[in-house]
């Protein structure tokens, strides 16, 4: 008996057994041979069939890879689609999933990827072996991707801490290459501080022997951390490049079967990310020895003035002092000179004014400081000695500006002196009481016995009542309130936009704690890449939770959030998916990624 119930248990587990769905798994390089200088990629697809009903896809999190053979591995994403086919009436569902990541070969050889294990909906599956052949390039071939668009930058080889500086970031494009689009400009250089991407200018230079056209782009950067500084610069176009049709280039050099020469010509757009080549900025601590007091953080090279708008004035009458610096630097961090303390004056926090020499500089011009200053007492009076200190990168030493003491002639006040009024004693109410004083009070002690002297007593009308009016205000902020949630809740039933942004709001709130709370990368990161495509979803009132990056920050940048934060965006899911693609820990504590999250997220 008791075998008989066994066996009804294990009945079920063995029907489901029977038609539970297979998975293979294939792994390949796309394609598998290439010359050097071109691009490919590793494929990864996840293939899951069924004939009972379709299979549900589950993302994978992350790629183990163990080693990467020398390739250079980036940009993972993912792409899905499901098919159903009918034989002899049998249905047969399946769903596949595949993971792309870009491989860049450093040079000739073979680059194998070998085998490896990872978790899928609790199996335990392998990935084969993938090959990718890198072969030299043909002499008649065309020019590589790298030499048809590019990206330089003259970045310094040393700064000194704080040093502000400028940099011409450049990219060049070959005259048969059609630009479409610059999508994303991001950065790898947490230890500056860098100003915004401004419009782009257009030169034109010859590079090797070839023609470009030349957009550049004028940055301001400064150190704010001592040591070897990484810093490099990244564009993510969209392009078409000649002899780039991927369905008929030979890798060698060569048209494949069927290729025109007009494939040269009409090449469909494709995306290209561009880094500048990988930089360190040798950032040096500013000498301690020699400095000088008045020394606040100026680097350059600055010449002071410093004058009055008058030299007379009267007691308790203010006089304006400025003080003009001027010249090359960082004048951003360059603040008011310290006016020494006097009896004579009261001087207060001064207001700035920045004038460039030339238009949109943030180096090259005029900082002036106006302070007010108000004398205490009549007489010449100095306004004393004024001292400015800046660091000298060239001279690699400190200089001391001085200003000499500025007289100035204060006059007696012609105000007239207000006199002391005598108390005068009238006669008092006939219901005030007032009891005699033993001793005779000062003019200080009479005024606070006046807040002592009975009131008399008068009704109060219901319009000067506080209260009421109080009481009055909670009944009308109840009443608007209960208004307000009976309106949400009507539209929330008629307007299904409306429903599915605050749906989106709630979710957005869930994945935003959840990040901030999670401590382990992994987690982060999904919760992150969660939270951005919800706020995205709000912002845009249009359903993004499944959204790739490009589709975010088209939406992000239709809707006039700055090239900051979509660059910050670009990083954060590139950081993220080199977690879950490449195997790769992440460069960023996550204090600070959550940081960087917060701020998207406001923006949104």
């Amino acid at each position: 008996m008791h075998r008989f119930k066994f066996t009804l248990l294990l009945l079920p587990w063995l029907l489901a057994l029977s038609t539970s769905a297979e998975i293979s798994v294939t792994a390949i390089f796309n394609p598998p041979r290439i010359a050097l200088g071109d691009k490919a990629q590793y494929v990864l697809e996840i293939k899951e069939t069924s004939t009972s009903q379709q299979p549900e896809i589950k993302q994978v999190t992350s790629l183990p890879i163990p080693q990467s053979g020398g390739l250079e591995l980036t940009n993972g994403r993912t792409a899905t689609s499901q098919h159903t086919s009918i034989i002899n009436g049998a249905r047969e569902y399946s769903v596949m999933q595949q993971l792309i990541i870009d491989a860049d070969a450093p040079s000739i050889g073979v680059f194998t990827l070998p085998t490896y294990v990872f978790q899928y909906k609790g199996q335990t599956l392998r990935a084969p072996e993938a090959t990718l052949q890198v072969v030299k390039r043909a002499a008649d071939a065309g020019p590589t991707t790298d030499e048809l668009i590019f990206l330089k930058a003259d970045t310094p080889d040393q700064l000194y801490v704080g040093q502000t500086t400028t940099l011409e970031l450049k990219l060049y494009i070959a005259p048969n290459v059609r630009l479409s689009g610059l999508n994303s400009f991001d950065r790898n250089a947490d230890s500056f501080t860098i100003s915004e991407l401004p419009d782009s200018r257009e030169t034109s230079e010859i590079v090797n022997g070839r023609s470009y056209r030349v957009l550049n782009w004028t940055l301001t950067i400064t150190p704010i951390q001592i040591g070897p500084q990484d810093l490099n610069f990244q564009f993510t176009v969209s392009a078409s490049l000649p002899g780039h049709n991927s369905r008929t280039r030979d890798p060698l050099g060569g048209r494949g079967f069927g290729s025109s020469i007009f494939d040269d010509f009409f090449t469909r757009s494709e995306r290209f990310s561009l880094s500048t080549e990988p930089t360190t900025v040798e950032v040096l601590a500013l000498p301690t020895a020699e400095k000088p007091a008045s020394f606040t953080g100026a680097i350059g090279d600055f010449a002071m003035q410093v004058y009055t708008d008058r030299n007379q004035t009267q007691e308790g009458e203010p006089i304006m002092l400025s003080v003009e610096i001027s010249g090359n630097g960082n004048f951003d961090r360059i603040n008011g000179p310290t006016i020494p303390e006097t009896a004579d004056w009261r001087s207060y926090e001064p207001e700035s004014n920045f004038q460039p020499r030339i238009a949109d500089s943030a180096l090259l011009g005029t900082k002036r400081f106006d302070y007010v200053m108000i004398p205490n007492q009549a007489g010449t009076l100095e306004i004393p000695e004024i001292r400015f200190a800046f660091f000298e990168p060239e001279a690699q030493r400190y200089t001391q500006l001085s200003s000499p003491a500025i007289e100035i002639e204060v006059s007696p006040s012609n105000r007239p002196a207000t006199p002391s009024v005598p108390i005068t004693q009238t006669a008092p109410p006939p219901s005030t009481v007032l009891l005699p004083l033993q001793q005779e009070l000062t003019v200080e002690e009479a005024l606070l016995t006046l807040d002592y002297r009975p009131r008399s007593i008068h009704t109060t009308s219901h319009w000067n009542n506080p209260r009421f009016w109080s009481i009055n205000a909670a009944i009308v902020v109840g009443l608007v309130t209960y208004g307000l949630v009976l309106r949400r809740k009507r539209r929330w039933k008629e307007d299904p936009t409306y429903a599915s942004r605050e749906r989106a709001k709630e979710e957005l709130n869930t994945s935003k704690t959840a990040a901030q709370q999670s401590k382990v990368a992994d987690h982060f990161y999904a919760q992150a890449q969660s939270a951005i495509r919800l706020a995205v979803t709000y912002r845009s009132g249009e359903n993004h939770r499944t959204a790739d990056i490009d589709t975010l920050c088209e939406v992000m940048l239709k809707k006039g959030l700055s090239e900051r934060v979509i660059s910050q965006t670009r990083r954060l899911f590139a950081t993220a998916d080199a977690l879950r693609f490449a195997g790769k820990e992440a460069k960023s504590d996550l204090a600070k990624a959550k940081s960087e999250l917060e701020g998207i997220l406001k923006a949104l």
